[in-house]
Parts: structure tokens; C-alpha cells; sequence
């Protein structure tokens, strides 16, 4: 299966699991108690409307809500006092230039019109966020994808269609969102996207309609398994820009956007028109940007169920009069067929109900009515649909607790790695302390035996015997203490497990990347598949972390400000009888003096203001505790790189393919 990561989500709080449960269980609850009289009513209506057209299963339409005549409505509607004066529309803050400015904006405004006693707010969010406030009923109206509106159409909320939106990309608002696969435009091996398989990508929400499952829908196309097609997936939780920077670093093969994401990251600056590649681009005429999936209907205003009918009447009125604001503005109800299919395939926690109970009412209604008509298969349609609920219930709360373990793993790995790094400086300046001790500690109780062999030959004073002998105790007495400490200095570290130095170094490096990002520093990385070798993970997470950490003080100060780091993983003496795994993390800050460059051979100091210097130290002590060698070089005309060689688990020692590692002027 395809091993998926997240990167920076939401945290869901005991609270919030709550929350997105709760309303599947309501919906359980209310079913078994409405299903007789509210199917048999329906089965009734189908049987005496058999020969009448019936609108089409995939539009949403309400005639009560949707009436264009209520915008005459004089005067505001009544306000029930439980809801308050507030007035509070939730949406999806995309990147797609002009959208705020040209449509959200505007439609405030007459809202506020609308309903001049009310405190209308705009909340923009994250797609997530936004997914979670919709099921806590936090909002009254609210902007979602088509996608997530069918599901909770069909999930029962009962969340009542507004508008749709329409947008000058579009001729229709039926083709107006998908997907869009991009890729380094040098990445001459990825051509279409049969060739992302087993390939790394990253994409914003697992739960994003055209961010995700409309791309998921595509690689449907190609293989029967879609969710195995991709060798990891990286869950990002953040703007589009993040998931360009992604590619952009060769972090991943592909990334996943929304449809015209890409080009409004180029109208604002944030991606060259020449630095990414579409792939799997199709041809949709009447739509303006490039996709690399089938196009679906355009974002849906929708309100929550137990809005007031008059509130509903008017805010639709409201949206569907507005005038075209250059392109952007409000249209009636999309077919969402295709969108609902999407949902039902690929959207996983978020198919509580899959719409299959719309297709069976549609395709068997004379069989529906019949069946109602009998107390055992009412019952039995109760259970059914509560087991899917059920089912769909446990596998949500399964992931959110998946979720939290991820988090609290990551927050306990930190934790461990900071007790690492301050055993490491405890330990350093263990060894230091007894090696500075050691020496006057010995000429103390050479002095003292002296003294007592001076005055053993003229005569004995019981004080100055007394006084000598205590000295001579006492020495003894701190030369113990010294080689306690001294012991516990060059203690051994726990027994080494067979591990990836690859995958060590990537978390080092992800780890370290947002303090590289804060800086301006440009940072590099090219890594070999894998590097099998016996270690402590944590120890060398904590060595890799300490270089990188050194060259980043170095590249701020490079000359003309642009700093850079690299860091590359290969195999090295492959043919020979030591094959070992180089890792060099090099930088291009100022030239190094020659004292300086010799201090690395046992540093004790710093030139770092804020620091203590014994980073390097604990790195050296690190490596020495893996067998492996650290060495430093100079980089021509300015720079330093940090090498680090370790030995190759024996048993797949020469897997990897040979690289070259020069080591005249290395400070040993």
C-alpha cells in the first residue's frame, strides 16, 4: 500500500472527534424513527408521479429556496432569539486571484443589504477547518466543493443548495474544477502520468476535492488500485506555494494542485511560467487554465438545515440576482453526477453515505413501494443503513486516533532528541573536566608522599605528620572522584540495530528545513535510495541535525548574501573490502583560517557568539560510538564541508553504486 505522511495538519482535539461523530450517530438515530413514514410518503409521491418527468437525479434544486420572485420580500425576517443577530458565511481560502476582490467582497456587501439587522461576517479558512465547521454547524452559509456538498447531501445533513459559483475561466460552471499533476520541467523520465507510479507526491488535503480526489480519480483510469499507485504521498495542509517548493526541491517526483492554482502562482510571482511541466494535460474547450483530470462543477453556496426558510428565501434571492462582476457571480444548481461518483469511489472518511440510496429509490421505486409496504423490509432498510453508518463512523474515528498517535510519536521523538543533545554537552564537558583534573591531582599526591619522606628523617611532629597524611588521603579521595567521572564520560551507547541512514537523513533534513526557510538560505539534497547500516537513529538524526545546523551559521554570512547548503548521500569503495555510506554537508560561507581549520580536529570553542562549541564535539563522539570517520575540507574559493563515512551493513554492502570522496586536506 502507498505510505502516506502529513505534513503540518490540523490538530482534532477529543472535542472536535466529538464533533464530527456526533452528527452520524444523529442521523442513525433520526433515520430509525422517521424511515417508515418518511419512505413510505416518498414510495406514494413516486407512484403517483410515474408518468410525470421527473428532474434529473444529479441537480440539486429547491423551488422553495431557490425562487428568484422572494427577492421582493419586504423587511427582514424574524430572528429566532436562540440564533442571535449574527450571520456567519464559512469559505475555502484558495489562491486563485481575484476571487476575494471580485466576488466574495461584493457578495458581503449585498448580504449585509439584505439583511441590514444582522452582523454578517466572511470567515476564511483552511479546507479542513472548513470541512470540520461545516459538520459542527458552525456557519450558516457556506462556499465548499461540489464534491463535499454531495456527500453532505447524501449523508443526510440536509444542507440546502443556494448557488453556484461562476467564474470568467469557465464557460460553463459544469467544467470549472479539477485537478492539475505538475512536475519539474527538467523531469525528461515523467511523461504522462502512467510514469508517477511508485513515484513521491504531494498534495494538499486528503479530503480536498479538486486538490486530491479528482487526481485520484484520474489514476483510476490506469490501474484498478489507484491508492497503490503512488510510492508515498505527502499530505501538505498548506497553500499551494508549499506544494511547488515540494517539487521544486526534488522532495517529491509530483505535486497535486487545483485547477488554475498553478496559474495564479505565476501571475503573483510565486512560480516561473517555464518551471513546471502539466502532466497528463487535457484539452477542455471553453476553460482558460490547464488540467490533467476531468472537470467537475464549480464551488456550491450552500446553508445549513435549520436555517430559518425566510433567511434561506432571501440569501438565495440575494446571490442568484447579483449582476456578473468581470466574470464572476452566481448560477443556478450543476449536474452532480460526476462529483458524487468522485465522492463515492475515492473520498473514503468522508462517504459516510455513498448516494447509493438515491439510485435505488430512483432505479427500483415500484419495487421500493411494495417493499414498504411490508414492516420486515422497512426494518430490515433500518439496519442496513445504520451498519454503513456504523462502519463509516469507526473507520473515521479510527484515522483521527491514527492521526493523534502520529502526533504524539513526533512530540516524543523531539523530546528524546533534545535529552540526547543535552547528554551529549554533559558528557563532553564530563570528559573535559577529567582530563583538565587528572594531571594536578597526581602532582598533589606526588607532593604529598614527598612531603611525609622529607620529614620521616628529622624527627616527627604529630600535627605536620597528621596534616601530610590527610593531604595525601584527600588527593586519593579526588583522584577516585576524577576517574568516576572520567567513566562515565567514555560510557558506551545502547547496542546498534540494523537501520536506513537514508531515512534518518531525510527526517534530519525535514527537521531542519523550516530554519533554513526562515533565512534565505538556499539548501540542496541529493539522496541514495537507501543506506542500510547498524546505528542508534536517534544519535545520528542528532549528528546530521548538529552539521547542518554549523553550516547554516556559516552560509548566513556567505559572501554577496547568498548563502547555500548541500547535503548528498552516497555509497563509496564499493569494489573494495570497505564499502562504506558518505554522507557531506557543505556550505558556501566565509573562508576558514588555518587556526580555525585546526581547532575542528578537537573542538572546544566557538566563534558562535550564542554557542558553547560543542556541537562539533558531540558529533565527533557520535561518530566515534559508530565506528565512523568525520573529517572537514576546505571548499575552493570559499566554504567547508563535513563528511561523514560509515561503514555498509555487510550483507548489502555493494548494493549502491560507487561515488568519490577526496580527502587530501581533511582535518582528522
Amino acid at each position: 500500500m502507498t505510505e502516506q505522511h502529513v505534513i503540518k495538519r490540523p490538530s482534532v482535539e477529543p472535542a472536535a472527534r466529538a464533533a464530527l461523530v456526533k452528527p452520524l450517530r444523529a442521523f442513525t438515530t433520526s433515520l430509525a424513527a422517521l424511515s417508515l413514514s418518511v419512505v413510505f410518503g416518498a414510495a406514494l409521491a413516486l407512484a403517483c408521479a410515474e408518468s410525470a418527468a421527473a428532474p434529473a437525479a444529479d441537480t440539486v434544486v429547491d423551488d422553495t429556496w431557490a425562487d428568484t420572485e422572494s427577492a421582493a420580500v419586504e423587511g427582514l425576517p424574524v430572528i429566532p432569539e436562540a440564533r442571535g443577530n449574527k450571520l456567519r458565511i464559512g469559505y475555502f481560502e484558495t489562491a486563485t486571484t481575484g476571487m476575494r476582490e471580485k466576488l466574495l467582497i461584493p457578495t458581503l456587501e449585498r448580504l449585509r443589504e439584505a439583511f441590514p439587522g444582522l452582523d454578517v461576517e466572511l470567515v476564511g479558512l483552511s479546507e479542513f477547518e472548513l470541512q470540520l465547521g461545516v459538520i459542527r454547524r458552525e456557519f450558516d452559509l457556506f462556499l465548499v466543493s461540489s464534491g463535499f456538498y454531495t456527500y453532505l447531501a447524501d449523508a443526510g445533513s440536509g444542507a440546502i443548495w443556494l448557488a453556484t459559483r461562476k467564474t470568467p475561466v469557465s464557460t460553463v460552471s459544469e467544467k470549472a474544477a479539477g485537478s492539475v499533476f505538475i512536475v519539474r520541467s527538467d523531469s525528461d523520465e515523467l511523461l504522462e502520468l502512467a510514469d508517477l507510479r511508485s513515484k513521491r507526491v504531494a498534495a494538499i488535503e486528503k479530503s480536498s476535492f479538486s486538490g486530491w480526489l479528482t487526481a485520484l480519480s484520474a489514476i483510476g483510469n490506469i490501474t484498478q488500485y489507484p491508492n497503490n499507485f503512488f510510492g508515498k504521498v505527502f499530505f501538505t495542509g498548506e497553500a499551494p506555494e508549499e506544494i511547488a517548493e515540494m517539487v521544486r526541491s526534488r522532495r517529491v517526483e509530483a505535486g497535486v494542485l487545483s485547477t488554475c492554482e498553478l496559474e495564479s502562482m505565476q501571475l503573483q510571482g510565486h512560480a516561473a511560467h517555464d518551471e513546471f511541466r502539466v502532466l497528463g494535460e487535457r484539452q477542455v474547450e471553453g476553460f482558460a487554465c490547464r488540467t490533467s483530470t476531468q472537470l467537475y462543477p464549480d464551488l456550491v453556496m450552500a446553508a445549513r438545515p435549520d436555517l430559518p426558510a425566510d433567511w434561506g428565501k432571501l440569501a438565495a434571492a440575494t446571490l442568484l440576482s447579483m449582476p456578473m462582476n468581470d466574470g464572476w457571480g452566481w448560477t443556478v444548481a450543476n449536474q452532480l453526477n460526476d462529483a458524487r461518483r468522485v465522492i463515492h469511489e475515492y473520498a473514503g472518511v468522508m462517504a459516510t453515505a455513498d448516494g447509493r440510496r438515491d439510485e435505488t429509490t430512483d432505479r427500483y421505486k415500484y419495487a421500493l413501494l411494495i417493499g414498504f409496504l411490508i414492516l420486515g423490509g422497512s426494518v430490515g432498510y433500518n439496519i442496513l443503513v445504520s451498519r454503513v453508518v456504523r462502519n463509516r463512523t469507526r473507520a473515521l474515528v479510527k484515522i483521527i486516533d491514527e492521526k493523534s498517535a502520529l502526533e504524539e510519536s513526533e512530540k516524543e521523538n523531539r523530546a528524546r532528541l533534545s535529552q540526547l543533545e543535552r547528554a551529549g554537552i554533559v558528557s563532553e564537558l564530563s570528559s573535559m573536566i577529567a582530563h583538565e583534573l587528572r594531571q594536578p591531582v597526581a602532582s598533589l599526591i606526588n607532593y604529598a608522599d614527598g612531603l611525609q619522606l622529607y620529614l620521616g628523617g628529622r624527627g616527627k611532629d604529630p600535627m605536620i605528620d597528621e596534616a601530610t597524611r590527610e593531604i595525601a588521603e584527600q588527593a586519593e579521595r579526588v583522584a577516585d572522584i576524577v576517574e568516576r567521572v572520567r567513566k562515565y564520560a567514555k560510557q558506551k551507547s545502547q547496542v546498534h540495530a540494523p537501520i536506513d541512514l537514508c531515512e534518518v537523513t531525510k527526517r534530519a533534513f525535514t527537521t531542519f528545513g523550516s530554519s533554513a526557510d526562515r533565512t534565505g538560505v538556499r539548501i540542496s539534497s541529493d539522496f541514495a535510495d537507501s543506506a542500510p547500516v547498524e546505528g542508534d537513529p536517534l544519535e545520528l538524526e542528532l549528528l546530521i541535525v548538529n552539521l547542518l545546523k554549523n553550516a547554516l551559521h556559516a552560509a548566513k554570512n556567505a559572501p554577496e548574501g547568498k548563502g547555500a547548503i548541500s547535503i548528498r548521500l552516497f555509497a563509496d569503495g564499493v569494489a573494495s573490502d570497505d564499502p562504506r555510506w558518505v554522507l557531506e554537508v557543505r556550505d558556501n560561507g566565509p573562508a576558514i583560517s588555518d587556526e580555525a581549520f585546526k581547532e575542528l580536529a578537537h573542538p572546544i570553542s566557538s566563534d558562535k557568539l550564542e554557542g558553547l562549541g560543542l556541537g562539533l564535539s558531540i558529533c565527533r563522539v557520535i561518530a566515534e560510538r559508530h565506528a565512523a570517520k568525520l573529517r572537514f575540507r576546505r571548499v575552493e574559493p570559499h566554504g567547508l564541508s563535513a563528511v561523514l563515512s560509515m561503514a555498509q551493513r555487510r550483507e548489502t554492502a555493494g548494493v549502491a553504486s560507487s561515488g568519490d570522496v577526496h580527502t587530501a586536506g581533511f582535518a582528522d
